[in-house]
C-alpha cells in the first residue's frame, strides 16, 4: 500500500459530522445578488442592465482578460439594482440584484458545448464559469490552457478536503462519482494528460471504497490514500506528499508535471460538457455549535446567506461567528445579507467565538515546528513590524500558503497567519511601486 510522504503540519479535530447527509435542495430565493468577481483574476463587468429581464444560465458579466471568469444569472427575473458588495474578504465589488419570477425559465441559447480537443475545452470550460470549487476560486479554464501540456506527466484530483466541518467534495463522491469519471475522461481525452492520481485522506472510507470500485482494473486512473495531516488540501503539500514533486519559488505546479483541480471542479465540468447549463449553485456543509441539524444544502449562487440560515433554523439571535469557507482559512462573514458565492464551501456558525486575546511571543518555535512550507512566522512578523523589505524577502513570506497552522499552535495566541498575508501585500505593493519608479526613469 502506498505510504505517503510526511510533511510538517498539525491534527485537527475532524468534526465531520454531514458525511452521512444526503444533499438536500434549497429553494429558488426572492433575489440574488451576484457580484462580478468570484474568482482569483479580472473583475466581470456587467452586461445587462436594470430593468432587463434575464434568465437561467444567461451571461450577466463578463471580461476580456484571460485570467478571470464569466457569471451567470441563477434564476429567470428581472435585474433590480446595480450595487458594490462588501464581500466576506472586505473587497468592494461591483453586483447585480436579480428578482427571481419564480418561473426558473432557461436561457433559450444554452446548449451543450461542441469539445473534442484541447482548445474547445479551454473555450468551454471559460464559457461555463467554473472556477476552483475547493475555495481558491482559480479561473478552471487557466489551469487546462497551460502552454507545454505535452509536459504534463499527471492530472491530480484533490479530494483532501481537510479542513474540519467540510464534507462537500466528500459527498461529491458519494452523490455524483459518474461525474467525477466523466470530467477526468473529458480532460485526459482532450488534453493528452496520460494518468490521473485521485489523492484522498485516509479518513473518507466510503468515498475510497467507491473511487477503488470504479478504478479496479485501470491503469489510467489510480486512488492515492494519503494522511490527515492538516493542510494536505493545498497543492504544494499534496504534491509533495503524493509522489514527491517539489514546486519551487515562483513554479506553478504544471511547470512540474503536474495540474491539480479539485474533485468538484471536475465533475462540474462533465455537468457543463453534457448539459451548457454554467455553474449556477454548490454544496455548502452547514455546520458549528449553532446549527441544530447541521446540514449539506446545495444552494444557488447569489443567494442571502441570511435565507440560508433561515433554511437551517439557525437561531439568528444567537449568532456570533459566521465563517464562509472552513475555520483554519475561511473568512469571517461581516454581513449576513451578503451572497453565497462560487468559491464558498461551507458555513460555519457559532454562538461562541474563537477567543484570540494575544500576549507577546514567548519564542517557543511552534509555529516554525508547524509550517509546511517551513517558514518562520515569529521572524515574518517582526520583519513586517519594522517594515523591512530585505529580511521579508529572505524569510520567503511570499511562499506563504495561508493554511492557519502557524496561528493555531501559537500559545500566545497571535495572529502570524493573518499577519504573513498582509506581509505579503506590502511586499507586493513595494515591488510594484520600485517597478513602477524605475519604468518612469
Amino acid at each position: 500500500m502506498f505510504k505517503s510522504r510526511t510533511l510538517r503540519g498539525i491534527r485537527l479535530s475532524h468534526k465531520k459530522h454531514t458525511r452521512f447527509c444526503e444533499t438536500i435542495e434549497m429553494p429558488v430565493p426572492a433575489t440574488v445578488t451576484i457580484p462580478m468577481r468570484q474568482h482569483i483574476g479580472a473583475v466581470c463587468d456587467p452586461i445587462v442592465a436594470v430593468g432587463d429581464t434575464v434568465y437561467v444560465g444567461q451571461k450577466i458579466g463578463d471580461s476580456s482578460a484571460f485570467v478571470s471568469s464569466p457569471v451567470h444569472s441563477p434564476v429567470s427575473g428581472v435585474v433590480k439594482a446595480r450595487e458594490i458588495v462588501l464581500m466576506p474578504n472586505g473587497v468592494p465589488t461591483p453586483s447585480l440584484t436579480i428578482e427571481s419570477d419564480g418561473l426558473q425559465t432557461p436561457w433559450p441559447e444554452l446548449k451543450p458545448p461542441t469539445i473534442t480537443n484541447a482548445k474547445e475545452l479551454v473555450a468551454a470550460v471559460r464559457e461555463s464559469g467554473i472556477v476552483g470549487l475547493g475555495g481558491a476560486g482559480f479561473p478552471a479554464h487557466v489551469k487546462l490552457a497551460y502552454e507545454h501540456m505535452d509536459r504534463i506527466k499527471a492530472l491530480y484530483i484533490n479530494l483532501a478536503e481537510c479542513e474540519p466541518y467540510i464534507t462537500s467534495d466528500n459527498r461529491e463522491v458519494l452523490e455524483n462519482a459518474d461525474g467525477i469519471f466523466a470530467g477526468i475522461e473529458l480532460i485526459m481525452r482532450c488534453t493528452q494528460i496520460p494518468h490521473t492520481v485521485i489523492c484522498v485522506e485516509h479518513n473518507k472510507p466510503a468515498a475510497i471504497n467507491e473511487l477503488e470500485r470504479r478504478c479496479a482494473g485501470r491503469t489510467d486512473i489510480e486512488v492515492r490514500i494519503l494522511g490527515d495531516k492538516y493542510p494536505k488540501g493545498a497543492e504544494k503539500v499534496l504534491l509533495y506528499e503524493a509522489d514527491g514533486i517539489v514546486v519551487g519559488r515562483g513554479k506553478l505546479p504544471a511547470d512540474c508535471g503536474a495540474i491539480v483541480m479539485n474533485v468538484s471542479t471536475v465533475s462540474a465540468i462533465a455537468d457543463y460538457a453534457k448539459s451548457g447549463m454554467p455553474l449556477l449553485s454548490r454544496r455548502l456543509t452547514v455546520d458549528g455549535d449553532l446549527v441544530p441539524k447541521p446540514l449539506n444544502v446545495r444552494v444557488p449562487i447569489g443567494t442571502p446567506i441570511d435565507d440560508v440560515l433561515a433554511f437551517c433554523n439557525v437561531p439568528k439571535e444567537k449568532l456570533q461567528m459566521v465563517i464562509a469557507g472552513g475555520v483554519m482559512m475561511g473568512n469571517c462573514v461581516i454581513d449576513t445579507t451578503r451572497p453565497v458565492t462560487k468559491t464558498a464551501n461551507a458555513l460555519l456558525c457559532f454562538q461562541k467565538p474563537y477567543d484570540r486575546d494575544h500576549s507577546p511571543c514567548i519564542r517557543c518555535g511552534k509555529c516554525v515546528e508547524a509550517c509546511p512550507i517551513r517558514l518562520a512566522p515569529l521572524m515574518i512578523e517582526k520583519a513586517y513590524a519594522r517594515r523591512d523589505i530585505d529580511e521579508l524577502r529572505r524569510q520567503n513570506v511570499e511562499l506563504c500558503i495561508n493554511c492557519g497552522c502557524c496561528s493555531y499552535v501559537c500559545p500566545a495566541k497571535r495572529d502570524l497567519s493573518h499577519k504573513n498575508q498582509i506581509a505579503k501585500g506590502y511586499l507586493k505593493a513595494e515591488d510594484a511601486a520600485k517597478k513602477a519608479l524605475n519604468i518612469q526613469s
